[in-house]
Parts: C-alpha cells; structure tokens; sequence
C-alpha cells in the first residue's frame, strides 16, 4: 500500500518522498481514510527529522480524528515546538503527560514543558537525533 511506502520512507528521513506517498494515495483514491496512526507516524517522524512545517497538517490531522489520544498530542506537541508555536505544545505536551496510557517520556515530556516554560528551547539538534 501507498500509505506503507510513505510511513517507511519517512521512518527513513525521507519526508518530502513521505508527503509525495501520501498525495499519491489520495490522489489514486479520493475516499482513501487516512488512519490517525499512519498521520501521527508522518507527523512525529517528519518532526525529528526537522521537518515540522512541512508535516504540521498531518499533525493537525491525526489530532483531529483522535483527539484524545496522547501520542498524537505529543507529536503534535513536538511540530508545535519547532515551528515557534511554544504556546501551543506546551498544551498539547501536558495532555501527553496527563494521558492515563502515556507511559515512554513522561518525565522527558515535562522537561520539554519546562524549558519551553522558561523561555529555552529542549529541542536542540542533539536531542532531536536522540528522538530519531
């Protein structure tokens, strides 16, 4: 599947490729329903690849199809904050840290809270390469 393609490529960095898969698919199939995970799976990897802009509505779609799930918070947390949304991911990193199922990061999660509180920056090119 197209969809596949696109989540393994942007897995691999290969984000512009990614995005280029995902219009293909809807492209071959305008009814195609693109699920939550595979956006979120565009969304977070394309952001620590340092891509934010370029996935945010992939970020903003995953979120809208699942809105309480923490992960896609998380990742949309995560593009929020590289793309000088600080407001914003912060938001959506407390509701990662307050999801009953967030069990990877949680403390990592409310360190990025706290920087980003104190006016810095956690996501240093350093710790972005940690995340891929």
């Amino acid at each position: 599947m197209i969809i596949d393609r696109g989540e393994e490529l942007v897995r691999d960095g290969k984000v512009k490729e990614a995005l280029a898969a995902y219009a293909e698919a809807q492209q071959l199939d305008p009814q195609l329903q693109i699920s939550a995970s595979s956006w979120n799976i565009l969304c977070w990897y394309g952001s620590k690849h340092s891509e934010a802009v370029l996935v945010m509505d992939a970020c903003e779609q995953g979120v809208a199809l699942e809105p309480e799930d923490g992960e896609y918070r998380r990742s949309r947390g995560l593009a929020r904050a590289l793309t000088g949304d600080t407001g914003g991911a912060i938001e959506d990193f407390e509701a990662y840290v307050k999801w009953p199922e967030s069990d990877w990061g949680r403390k990592q999660v409310q360190g990025w809270i706290d920087a980003l509180r104190a006016g810095e920056d956690p996501f240093t090119e350093e710790v972005l390469k940690e995340l891929r």
